[in-house]
């Protein structure tokens, strides 16, 4: 018998207690959950697969758990090169690709800039049709504090003269694998983890790993799993990785990997504000000129337009 969502809704205080549980305690219940969900499901479902760590971890756990089941796999255009060739080394593989390419992202809808949060609100702030009061609340707050406005710092960006939006992963990822699942009636697990950003974290808390009674069902049965329990699974697992992310090296009672922290999509300027040098486009120069030039040169020269925008944001690359 399967456990519905109103069963994994966690409070704050549940959240936290299945966040330090010991690691094998994670793994078994993470395959419950997997089973649960393909059980409920009859076995009508697949894997969002984007050749990261996490992803790449639940395809194991999920082929251990329940079989073989489908990979599916979108391919944006902005992937590493090391990602799309490590993918392509698996079976049972469905790409996808979305029907706007990144470039026409830029142009219609504008860059993805600083974070989710922040640039939907500066979108909002510039095109959104708001209420007086609410346009208030996310430039000023309100009676209950300033959570929620827009940070004083990224005010500027509401009168730049290029737009930002949020909607980019939107077009890109989630559309393609929405048709996909209307297509089929399949329903995906996803690799994704609490580390991942306080919006997914408040995500998982509301919902726990299975989320059925909803628009959008899905399982993440890594919901709960840190950085640390990831590297830890493939060192101990001896799972074959993407080399981008370098080697697993266990040092001083912590996993650490020597590559990219994220693979994520190779131009996203998203969180490029908070890295050390060298940043994720000081590192593009330094490997792949070809990329880098690509990523600078105007968008009316056939590029994407990256080169003004990060200057005008005080960004070094």
């Amino acid at each position: 018998m399967f456990i519905m969502d109103q069963d994994l809704k966690l409070n704050e205080w549940q959240f936290a207690q299945r966040k330090y549980l010991p690691y094998e305690a994670k793994v078994y219940l993470s395959r419950m959950r997997i089973r649960d969900w393909y059980e409920s499901h009859d076995g009508d479902v697949y894997v969002s697969f984007s050749g990261g760590l996490d992803s790449t971890v639940l395809v194991d756990l999920v082929r251990k758990t329940v079989g073989k089941i489908p990979l599916i796999f979108v391919n944006t255009g902005l992937e590493y090169p090391e990602i799309i060739s490590f993918v392509s080394r698996y079976d049972d593989v469905t790409v996808l690709k979305p029907r706007m390419s990144f470039r026409d992202v830029l142009r219609v809808c504008g860059y993805p800039l600083i974070s989710k949060e922040t640039a939907s609100k500066i979108r909002k702030l510039r095109h959104g049709n708001l209420s007086e009061r609410y346009r208030n609340y996310l430039l000023h707050g309100d009676e209950r504090g300033n959570f929620g406005k827009l940070a004083e710092k990224w005010k500027f960006l509401i009168h730049a003269p290029f737009d930002i939006s949020e909607e980019c992963c939107t077009i890109m990822k989630k559309q393609p694998f929405a048709q996909y699942n209307r297509e089929t009636g399949r329903v995906p697990y996803i690799g994704i983890t609490q580390d991942e950003g306080f919006r997914r974290q408040r995500d998982y808390n509301k919902y726990g790993c299975n989320v059925y009674s909803t628009d959008h069902p899905r399982s993440r049965p890594l919901g709960f799993w840190t950085r640390q329990d990831i590297l830890r699974y493939i060192s101990e697992n001896r799972l074959h990785f993407c080399s981008i992310y370098g080697k697993i090296i266990f040092k001083n009672g912590i996993y650490q990997n020597t590559g990219v922290r994220r693979s994520g999509c190779v131009y996203c300027c998203m969180g490029c504000h908070l890295e050390t040098r060298p940043n994720r486009f000081e590192r593009m120069k330094a490997e792949n000129h070809s990329l880098y030039d690509y990523c600078m040169r105007p968008l009316y020269s056939g590029g994407l337009g990256f080169d003004y925008v990060l200057n005008y944001c005080g960004f070094v690359h």
